[in-house]
């Protein structure tokens, strides 16, 4: 049918093949300049990165099936018409089957990768940041860190096993498709889905603006960090979409085919765009200083100070002017005491290292 009582526009198969080709396409790049940095600037590799990189393979499966769900002419195209209408329970085309068993196994190759982005972001966040000095920050970024694993691993095998017994049933006619309650187990899944992407992309702002950052570096930084936020959007809209399913069910939406073509292709944005921006952040030094190098050291041999500038902190009447070296540090005052707090770590390997914190911003 080519009618649609959905509140979102059907998704042509072009634009699936295209997010599904592009989006793992930029994430190998982008995984990839990750870790050539690493290797350029002589740092280790860290369970953050590990966890991209195996969060990058999950989300190229993604591509993968649903390139094949479009070249096959299932996904982003129409439900072909049933023989009767009580057939629609059960019975099941080729282009049907396909369009059943790619959403499947998109749900369980979706469900890692975003767990493992989520949790390479927390393990980032704690580089970069000197947890040890902030108790408050390492103990919601542990809580955080065990959420995540947790919703990682019960969605995953709550959709390998949401059928019991029958594995089959998940890729078979709407009859059987019904008796695994998948509507209600997706719906939860999307909804503490977006739940933790909030609560992991929000963590790190409060400690930015801690920070003795001017005001502009303070919103760039911040703005960095937010990046990943960019897949919230299409986390909402899947939502919606999976919530008028839920509510009004496949019969009110006239076309099965076509709106599991727009879960479907939301996810693949969520999880493409979540992965390269969450590989952002570990760039944003390397380029700023570059670009800053470049500009004002036309001679070599120039020296700079790093990014972001810290501010000078009075204590006990003289002041400790921070290294203006690319080893500096970013420091902050408390409140009742002269006690200078480092916070973010901008070490490049000169001088003392703490947890690994040298990778810092550009880890």
């Amino acid at each position: 049918m080519s009618t649609n009582e959905l509140s979102i526009s059907f998704v042509p198969a072009s634009a699936v093949l295209a997010a599904a080709i592009a989006l793992p396409c930029v994430g190998i790049l982008s995984v990839g300049v990750r870790f050539a940095l690493r290797w350029k600037n002589e740092r280790s590799i860290g369970v953050d990165d590990w966890l991209i990189l195996v969060a990058l393979v999950f989300v190229i499966g993604m591509g993968a099936v649903q390139v094949y769900g479009g070249v096959e002419h299932a996904l982003g195209y129409s439900t072909p018409p049933y023989s009767s209408e009580e057939a629609e329970l059960t019975e099941l085309s080729r282009p049907q089957r396909i369009v059943e068993l790619v959403d499947w196994i998109t749900w369980v190759v979706m469900t890692p990768a975003n767990g493992l982005i989520k949790l390479s972001s927390l393990f980032l966040y704690r580089r970069i940041f000197a947890v040890g000095q902030e108790r408050v920050f390492g103990m919601l970024s542990w809580i955080l860190i065990g959420l995540c694993t947790l919703w990682t691993l019960a969605f995953f095998f709550a959709t390998i096993f949401g059928c019991g017994r029958h594995f089959a049933y998940p890729w078979g006619p709407l009859g059987e498709i019904g008796s695994c309650n998948t509507n209600a187990r997706l719906e939860a899944m999307m909804i503490t889905d977006l739940i933790t992407d909030v609560l992991v992309w929000i963590l790190p702002v409060p400690m930015v603006w801690r920070t003795q950052m001017k005001f502009g570096r303070k919103l760039a930084a911040t703005g960095v960090l937010l990046l990943a936020t960019i897949s919230l959007a299409a986390a909402v809209v899947r939502l919606i979409v999976q919530g008028q399913i839920t509510n009004g069910g496949y019969a009110a939406h006239t076309d099965v085919d076509q709106t599991l073509t727009i879960l479907l292709y939301w996810s693949m944005i969520e999880s493409g765009l979540a992965l390269i921006a969450s590989c952002l952040p570990t760039m944003r030094l390397h380029t700023a200083w570059k670009k800053a190098l470049s500009a004002l050291c036309p001679r070599p041999g120039t020296s700079l100070p790093s990014w972001p500038e810290s501010t000078p902190v009075e204590s006990h009447g003289r002041k400790k002017r921070m290294s203006s070296s690319m080893g500096s540090t970013l420091v902050q005052q408390k409140s009742q005491s002269s006690q200078v707090v480092p916070l973010i770590e901008m070490n490049r390997g000169q001088g003392r290292r703490a947890n690994d914190a040298e990778t810092g911003w550009t880890a």
